[in-house]
């Protein structure tokens, strides 16, 4: 049985504990079933001099919030507690963070296998200094990523690791079956209780309304739909005026259900109700609202992406397009088969417990290598 730390040094919105579906939670509950102990470190910014918390995940895992300085979106904190917990293994979510190259010298110097999972290498910010600089750290990083095990989220990025020497092997994010409430009925049945009308097409858009993520892009994908087509719109960001305007421009208003927010397990049904999910972010580092969609049997319409051309599996459990005119007709190839290959997908290729086999099995590996470097070592 082995201690693995996985630890979370981004101290953004997304990386607070508590999100929906957090891959660090879902990952730590895999290796625990498998046999092994597993702590997830935070940051945690507002936190007192040396005040520490802790909270139980499951039987064999915990979650410790550890005082942080935040620089940003980076996050730093004392990294003792690794030897204070007799951790044997760290798995590191770097991607372009200041604090990567500090934890992998601190693994060295205290004999802790350290290893990376990375979901992204360039930034897509549309700040032009913003990209220079995570572009920048993200080549600093792949030096520790070049003698260290890294497992990538998605084929796209174990390629682009591979082209700067890096021995990337994909570990895909798998989605945490066990948080997600189950929805009875049938889709009429789902409909009747949101109160949504049960003919014509139901589209659904869940996240952030941000420029990355081109939510306008779902007014112009609506208007070129029949009449009967209505949309649900689930999040919200510094473009949700503008997409009401453009909603009201284009004379839409009256078919969209625009949704602030929701407690988690409230969004679930609209999963099951919906006929279709969109996804418009070209450079969606992966997608676990695709996941959850394809999970309640709803097929996925999503622009290319490392996620979604990993996830979505064309004709089957949905389709990918390159440009916004391609969605509508692609709404109209929909059939009856592909909810319940969707949600087959997901038991089938994204649940943790294989991520976290894949990554057990890397690292012994790795631990047998090093014993045989050290005995051929010592015979020298």
């Amino acid at each position: 049985m082995m201690h693995i730390a996985i630890l979370q040094i981004y101290c953004g919105a997304s990386g607070q504990f508590g999100s929906y579906n957090c891959q660090e939670v879902g990952l730590a509950k895999a290796f625990a079933a498998l046999g092994h102990r597993c702590t997830v470190a935070y940051p945690d910014t507002m936190a007192e001099a040396a005040e520490e918390r802790c909270v139980r995940l499951c039987p064999g895992a915990q979650a410790l919030f550890l005082p942080a300085k935040g620089l940003g979106v980076h996050a730093f904190y004392n990294l003792d507690f690794l030897c204070r917990l007799g951790v044997d293994q760290v798995l590191l979510l770097a991607d372009n963070h200041l604090f990567a190259p500090a934890v992998h010298r601190f693994c060295r110097a205290h004999g802790i296998a350290c290893a990376n999972y990375i979901g992204a290498l360039k930034s897509d910010s549309h700040s032009a200094a913003k990209r220079f600089v995570m572009d920048f750290l993200a080549r600093r990083n792949l030096r520790c990523f070049q003698h260290s095990v890294t497992f990538a989220k998605t084929p796209a990025i174990a390629t682009m690791l591979r082209a700067h020497g890096v021995k990337a092997q994909l570990a895909p994010v798998g989605l945490d079956l066990s948080i997600i409430p189950p929805v009875p009925g049938t889709k009429a049945q789902v409909r009747a209780r949101l109160g949504l009308a049960q003919s014509g097409l139901l589209l659904l858009y869940v996240g952030r309304l941000d420029p990355f993520k081109r939510p306008l892009d779902m007014a112009e994908v609506l208007s070129a739909c029949p009449a009967d087509t209505r949309l649900v719109c689930i999040g919200k960001g510094e473009l949700s005026a503008a997409l009401a305007r453009r909603f009201e421009e284009l004379g839409l208003a009256d078919r969209v259900t625009m949704i602030a927010a929701l407690p988690n397990e409230q969004v679930q049904p609209y999963y099951h109700a919906a006929d279709a999910f969109l996804n418009f972010n070209d450079h969606e580092i992966f997608g676990m609202s695709i996941l959850e969609a394809l999970y309640a049997g709803c097929p996925v319409i999503a622009r290319h992406a490392p996620g979604p051309d990993l996830i979505v599996q064309p004709g089957k459990t949905g389709f990918l397009v390159t440009d916004t005119a391609e969605y509508a007709p692609a709404l109209q190839r929909l059939a009856p088969a592909m909810g319940p290959a969707a949600h087959q997908s997901v038991l089938e290729r994204f649940q943790w417990k294989a991520t976290a086999q894949t990554m057990l099995a890397k690292w012994e590996e790795a631990h047998q290598d090093r014993k045989s470097t050290r005995l051929n070592s010592s015979h020298t």
